[in-house]
């Protein structure tokens, strides 16, 4: 009847949730936020907890950048963020292969770069 209907239009009963923005937002601020604790992790020579901080809570880093480019109206944001977020996936990759290699200074370049971008594609994409 009617009322089940009603359910499926509740927006925190439905089974899918479309890409709701504010979710995406604070998506990305939780991967933001746990790249900073890579420097620590690096200094101490700490590499799995490194590759854990990539692999955890940054897991999801490139789905969320997608679907955020994916609702953003404005071409020019869209490809701007696009861009940036190819960059993104470069220098966190990067980081990942400078901890295979254990290097510290190649891990803190590339980190610095990524949050130098993410910075500019978060500031980019909440406008």
């Amino acid at each position: 009847g009617n009322r089940e209907c009603l359910v499926y239009l509740d927006p925190d009963n439905q089974l899918y949730k479309g890409s709701d923005a504010q979710i995406l937002i604070e998506r990305l601020a939780k991967s933001a936020n746990a790249l900073k604790d890579v420097p620590q992790y690096v200094d101490t020579k700490q590499w799995s907890k490194v590759l854990g901080v990539l692999t955890g809570p940054m897991g999801s880093l490139s789905s969320t950048m997608n679907e955020l480019v994916k609702i953003t109206e404005s071409e020019e944001v869209k490809n701007t963020c696009k861009s940036l977020s190819v960059d993104i996936r470069k220098e966190l990759y990067a980081i990942a292969g400078a901890v295979d290699r254990k290097n510290q200074k190649d891990a803190l370049v590339a980190y610095e770069k990524s949050v130098e971008k993410l910075d500019k594609f978060v500031k980019l994409i909440s406008a």
